[in-house]
């Protein structure tokens, strides 16, 4: 029983992980033109009426966004 459930927690640790990269997005900032991952310390402390939300990476590269240093997207 002990087996059982150690594999359903797994199994819930390694779906909850790739939902979590394939849910990944990115937020650029309209003043900086630098573009982050979701999680970096610079979102928190991000003006939230410069945040520009992008799905995908190259959406941020194709608006002219340059990745962040930090977090490296």
């Amino acid at each position: 029983m002990k087996k059982f459930f150690a594999a359903i927690v797994a199994v819930l640790v390694v779906t909850a992980t790739v939902a979590t990269v394939f849910a990944t997005n990115y937020v650029g900032n309209a003043n900086s033109r630098k573009f982050h991952v979701s999680s970096c310390s610079f979102v928190d402390r991000m003006n939230p009426n410069n945040r520009v939300d992008f799905q995908s990476r190259d959406e941020a590269i194709n608006a002219g966004y340059v990745p962040c240093k930090r977090c490296k997207p």
